[in-house]
């Protein structure tokens, strides 16, 4: 401009350049003034901002807003800094932008109204790494790369931690050359040093080894072992499968000696019959009157968080089980509140796992073999020999002498011509067992899924008895930021067949001398015509002995299945890093179905009843029956967890709802020509008296939990829960039940004290008590109830009779646990678990006698009280145990010891006593000579009565009995009962080892009780009151008073009088068992084996009760004959 000027004009005159000059240097100091008023204005506003855990785009959003100022940023410099405390109160944005950058690896600049975030340099972040900062980084599972939220990240040599967020996240301030440590359940610990604080720290966990160990499943909250204060023990599945191949409960049985299974000397191994079962004890009394509808001392069993039958439990796949959790006293079981008394059974299904498709199978098969060890019956000669001394072929009348004298000869002459049939060995088989388990997983890191099938064919060892389960099962989880969602669906299919062969002990009784079929090897329905006087007359008669064996050869069976539905499902939201909340649904449906047919020629209708008259056409029997079970389940829980310092706060908070509703028809239909005919259709009429049967139960349940735990740096324990339960079954002045427990702890092991000796790993002090209820009652015994008569009418309307009085205040049967337990573990190699326990079972559900003008003998209240006391003691020591070459050698042993004591009892009971001896004191009743179940306050339900015996008077060959004021006399009395032993053993101990060699898998369980007493009825039944016209035990020949002057234990052969019960007959039981047995080689270990695919090959055998060893000579297995288990099995992963 000025040159166009010039040339335009010409030169101006001075005085306009020096105006020129003066403009521009105003210009210049205006808009720099301008400027500098700008910036200063802008610097100058304040900045308010109080943020608690927050992210850092948070802070720079709100100081934008404030400020007026844009920034620009990174996205992936800001992105996983978060948790960020500010509180800034009038500050200036420059202070404000210092104080949030403080610590981190970020600088900024500002340009005009333009704030730029950036790195800083490299000699910045190498000053800034000598100072605390904040550490970015994630949690993950290494094997599934899925971040885990909730995890404990802390720096070694410092207070405080953090809880990682949802996809694992987490800021620490930490240092270069920090070690951080992190912790989760049931992964190993990992310990990792800070070399950079610029990037993102990776923690990669792995699952834990010893993870049952690490944690506490309780089937509601998973729980960190070393901060709990209940009495568990827990098992993994390698554990249970070391122990025993058949079903879960009987390798805890090998496992854990608290969990008895009380042996049935009738049904032994028979596939198709419940165990009677008890953790820790009877908590409440037998049932008598079938009062109850399951067993009253039964476990809880929790399936993957929701109640289950026991039935289902051992029909369960054992590839699918995860872990078994015994909850035993009352702090661990008292969540379960009503139904815990009697202790739970946690039992969790293994969970699919995210990756490449993984496939599993594993494969039993073998033989269960008959164990008739305890079975000595005489030959046919020896028992010819017993008959002759018992003087069955003497008559004084020579008719009938001549008679037997001639039935004698013809016995006798059988045996001579080889005839010596065992009977023992017709009914048996070596049944053939196989189960075949199939696993397939996958999935990615949003979408995991697990596929399981079963199929289990167990053929008993009495022919035509068998089992067979078909399962099949569907699990798939969905995970969605702080969702997790899981779906289980589980279907089942079980068909049994009982032994058409009858029972066994039909065949213990036939005469070896009998043959088992005629000239043309034909099974005849009469295997003999017995000849003998009848009692009291001087007359021979003749009596059928039927052929056991056949029924088995006409169209009879005895058949039940089940059909089996259940669906749980699960939500879990992890609302924040320290709650989480979880809803839990399941329901399950159940269609059960059972027929029993006898045809008209089966042996049941030989009696009278049936062969006369309109008897003959009432030959042949159809039992029809039919059921459903309608199970819901719902619970929610909320679970908050906190680490304040040194301070550790659980938080569990539960609503359940529950409904079990059940229905069952049965009919009997007789009448049936012929054994081709049967279908209930063709069937003459119901059964004579009888009519079609129903039954209906209904009971709802309602509770409200509350539990917390407290740890203070890990010493010093407080557990506390509270349980409070509505029920259906009981009066509607008491429905609600209330349940507690308290426990406290001392990690002693955590002490400096103990610290600084080394070798001390743990020692742990536990003291526990609480109240929880018992379960399995009837539906309505608090409510009045009324029966139609069915028969007749009134004006044509039906009437109706009250069978059953009202009580309003029928209350919970509760139990109150005290529990001590010490934990020690040494040098990593030695453990050892003591606990002792007194529990209280109160308010016992029991009959209350009425006098005759009430309508009614008893009615149900809430009288009577029992102790349990005993201990367990756990111990096991390590010989050595190398990662690296999978080599390992324990040892292991356990005991336990529990007894009962009756504290109060009904005058119904004291009833019930009094009929027992008018049964005992008939020779005539059945079953008089056995033990009965008596009920005295200050003595154990265990307990044996019977006379006091003071053996077989040499004289006169009649037993002596002491009376109860010290007296002797010959003569029987039911009033002169003493306790004479306990039934309960004084200990039941497991032990065994498990060796791991150079590929070489072996495992031993054995099983011991010692100090208990059995009334041996085998030498009262088979002995000495033998019918002489059965087999009988071989010694029947030994020991027998003969003549005048003779010592021995049992009376004269000839002497078929009925023995009263007496103490005589009482022996010491101490029994080993070896219970189970397995070997296995890993096939894996070769290379080509990994090449074929396989990740995993085991090929091994395996036996289960192979030899008992008793104090006590009694016949096992009377009904069903118990059984060896022999199996081959093999385990491949791919």
């Amino acid at each position: 401009m000025y040159k166009n000027f010039t040339n335009y004009l010409g030169r101006p005159p001075g005085y306009i350049l020096k105006f020129l000059f003066i403009m521009r240097v105003a210009i210049v100091i205006i808009l720099t003034t301008i400027l500098q008023l700008k910036a200063n204005v802008t610097l100058a506003q304040r900045i308010n901002i109080n943020e608690k855990n927050v992210d850092l785009t948070t802070i720079l959003k709100q100081i934008r807003t404030q400020s007026g100022y844009d920034i620009i940023y990174n996205k992936d410099l800001v992105s996983g800094i978060k948790s960020l405390t500010v509180n800034f109160k009038n500050v200036t944005v420059d202070e404000a932008l210092t104080r949030s950058l403080s610590n981190l690896p970020l600088s900024y600049v500002i340009e005009d109204k333009l704030i730029v975030i950036k790195r800083k340099a490299a000699d910045q972040i190498i000053e800034m790494k000598q100072a605390d900062s904040v550490l970015a980084g994630k949690v993950v599972d290494a094997k599934t790369k899925q971040g885990i939220p909730g995890a404990t990240v802390s720096v070694r040599n410092r207070k405080g931690a953090v809880i990682t967020e949802t996809n694992g996240n987490f800021l620490i301030n930490a240092r270069v050359g920090s070690v951080v440590m992190v912790s989760y359940i049931g992964y190993k610990p990992m310990q990792v040093t800070v070399t950079d604080l610029a990037g993102r720290m990776t923690v990669s966990m792995e699952e834990s080894i010893n993870e049952m160990k690490d944690v506490v499943v309780t089937g509601m909250f998973t729980r960190k072992a070393n901060t709990y204060t209940g009495s568990t023990t827990s098992f993994k599945q390698e554990d249970l499968l070391k122990a025993g191949s058949q079903n879960v409960v009987q390798s805890l049985r090998n496992l854990d000696p608290a969990f008895a299974i009380v042996e049935n000397i009738s049904m032994g191994s028979n596939p198709n019959a419940l165990p009677d079962i008890q953790l820790r004890g009877q908590s409440g009394l037998p049932d008598l009157n079938g009062e109850y509808s399951a067993n009253p001392n039964l476990p809880l069993f929790i399936l993957d968080g929701f109640e289950t039958t026991l039935q289902k439990v051992i029909d369960l796949d054992m590839y699918r089980v995860s872990s078994v959790t015994l909850l035993k006293d009352a702090a661990s079981k008292a969540i379960y509140g009503s139904k815990a008394a009697n202790g739970v059974v946690v039992i969790e299904t293994l969970r699919p796992q995210a990756g490449q498709l993984q496939v599993s199978y594993n494969s039993q098969i073998g033989w269960e073999v008959a164990d008739l060890s305890s079975y000595k019956l005489t030959n046919g000669m020896q028992k010819l020999q017993a008959e002759l001394a018992a003087g069955i072929y003497q008559s004084t009348n020579p008719a009938n002498q001549y008679t037997l004298a001639t039935e004698y000869n013809n016995y006798l002459r059988a045996v001579e011509s080889g005839v010596n049939t065992d009977w023992l060995s017709k009914p048996i088989q070596n049944g053939l067992n196989q189960r075949h388990s199939i696993r397939v997983e996958g999935g990615d890191q949003q979408l995991v899924y697990g596929v399981n099938a079963m199929y289990n064919g167990i053929k008993g060892t009495m022919k035509g008895s068998d089992r067979n389960i078909l399962s099949g099962a569907i699990d798939l989880r969905y995970r969605k930021k702080a969702f997790n969602i899981n779906n289980v669906l589980t279907l089942q299919s079980t068909k049994s067949n009982n032994s058409p062969w009858g029972s066994f002990s039909d065949y213990v009784s036939m005469n070896p001398y009998l043959a088992y079929t005629d000239a043309s090897g034909r099974i005849q329905k009469i295997a003999n015509t017995v000849v003998k006087p009848p009692a009291g007359s001087p007359n021979l008669t003749s009596s059928p002995v039927y052929n056991p064996a056949y029924n088995a050869t006409l169209s009879t069976f005895d058949r039940s299945n089940y059909t089996d539905i259940t669906n749980n499902t699960s939500i879990d939201w992890l609302i924040l890093p320290s709650l989480r909340a979880v809803g839990r649904f399941s329901f399950t449906k159940q269609i059960s179905e059972t027929d029993i047919f006898l045809p008209a020629d089966h042996t049941t209708f030989t009696t009278t009843e049936f062969t006369s008259g309109a008897g003959i056409f009432r030959k042949g029997r159809y039992t029809k029956g039919n059921g459903t079970n309608d199970n819901l389940i719902g619970n929610l829980t909320l679970s908050y967890t906190k680490l304040i310092n040194k301070h550790a706060i659980t938080l569990n908070a539960a609503y359940d709802m529950s409904s079990f509703e059940s229905m069952g028809n049965s009919y009997i239909v007789e009448g049936f020509p012929n054994d081709r005919l049967d279908l209930p259709s063709l069937g003459l009429q119901y059964m004579l008296n009888t009519r079609p049967a129903g039954t209906e139960s209904t009971v709802r349940d309602m509770s409200v939990l509350a539990s917390g735990n407290y740890a203070y740096d890990e010493k010093y324990l407080l557990d506390a829960s509270y349980r409070t339960t509505q029920s259906s079954q009981f009066g509607s002045n008491n429905r609600w039940g209330k349940f507690w427990s308290v426990g406290l702890g001392w990690n002693l092991h955590n002490e400096n004290i103990f610290k600084e000796l080394g070798f001390v790993d743990q020692f742990r002090l536990r003291a526990t008590t609480g109240f929880t209820g018992s379960q399995g009652f009837n539906s309505y015994m608090s409510l009045g109830t009324l029966r139609y008569y069915l028969d007749d009418t009134y004006s044509n309307e039906n009437g109706a009779y009250l069978i059953g009085l009202a009580n309003p205040d029928l209350k919970w049967q509760r139990k109150q646990d005290h529990n001590f337990g010490v934990d020690v573990a040494v040098l990593q190699r030695l453990s050892a678990n003591f606990d002792y326990y007194v529990s209280y079972t109160d308010g016992l559900l029991t009959d209350i006698t009425l006098p005759p003008s009430a309508g009614f003998a008893t009615y149900k209240a809430n009288l009577g009280k029992v102790e349990n006391r005993g201990f367990d003691f756990r111990l096991r020591y390590s010989v050595f145990q190398n990662s690296a070459t999978r080599n390992s050698l324990s040892f292991f042993a356990s005991v336990s010891h529990n007894k009962n004591t009756l504290k109060e009892i009904s005058n119904a009971l004291q009833s019930y006593n009094n009929r027992q001896d008018v049964i005992s004191s008939n020779p005539a009743t059945a079953g008089s000579n056995l033990p009965r179940v008596r009920f005295v306050e200050g003595q154990s339900m265990d307990a044996i009565y019977a006379v006091p015996s003071l053996g077989i008077d040499p004289a006169t060959g009649r037993e002596v009995y002491q009376k109860l004021d010290g007296s002797v006399t010959y003569d029987w009395n039911a009033a002169d009962q003493v306790v004479v032993g306990n039934s309960l053993p004084d200990f039941n101990s497991n032990f065994g080892f498990n060796l791991q060699y150079a590929g070489f898998l072996v495992n031993a369980t054995f099983r011991y009780t010692f100090g208990g007493q059995i009334y041996n009825t085998t030498l009262v039944n088979r002995v000495e009151n033998a019918d002489i016209y059965q087999n009988v035990d071989l010694r029947v020949l030994s020991d027998r008073w003969q003549k005048p002057g003779d010592i021995s234990f049992f009376k004269n052969i000839a002497d078929r009088t009925n023995t009263r019960l007496t103490s005589r007959f009482v022996e010491d039981n101490n029994q080993l068992t070896f219970a189970s047995l397995q070997l296995q080689y890993e096939l894996d270990r070769f290379t080509a084996i990994k090449k074929l695919g396989f990740s995993r090959l085991r090929a091994g055998f395996q036996t289960n009760e192979a030899f008992v060893f008793s104090t006590v000579k009694v016949e096992r297995g009377t009904t069903y004959p118990f059984a060896r288990l022999f199996q081959f099995t093999l385990n491949a992963n791919f």
